[in-house]
C-alpha cells in the first residue's frame, strides 16, 4: 500500500497513476492500494505514522479516507468498495 497526499486542487487519476506505476516501478513493487490522505502524519522525530496505518489495514467500512485497488484487468486503480474488500478476502479478486 502506498500513502500519499495530492497536491491542492488536484485529484486522483487511477488511468495515469496506473501507466506511471507500471512504467516505473517492477511488478513486486507496484502498490496494490493507494490511499489519499489530507495530512501526512509525523512523529515527534518527522518520521511516517505507519502503525496506525497498518493497523487499519485495507477495510473500507475503517477507513475513512479514500482508498483505490489496482484493479490489473482494466490497467487502471479503481476506489475500494466493500463489495472488492468482500471478494479480495473470499480470493475471488485476484491481488
Amino acid at each position: 500500500m502506498a500513502c500519499i497526499r495530492l497536491k491542492e486542487n488536484c485529484e486522483f487519476n487511477g488511468e495515469n497513476t496506473y501507466r506511471h506505476v507500471h512504467a516505473h516501478l517492477p511488478n513486486y513493487a507496484r502498490p496494490h492500494f493507494i490511499r489519499i490522505k489530507s495530512a501526512i502524519e509525523l512523529t515527534a522525530t518527522f518520521k511516517y505514522r505507519k502503525v496506525q496505518l497498518m493497523e487499519e489495514g485495507f477495510n473500507p467500512a475503517v477507513i475513512k479516507d479514500c482508498l483505490y485497488v489496482l484493479d490489473e484487468k482494466e490497467y487502471t486503480y479503481v476506489q475500494m468498495t466493500q463489495a472488492i474488500y468482500n471478494s479480495i478476502k473470499t480470493h475471488h479478486f485476484r491481488l
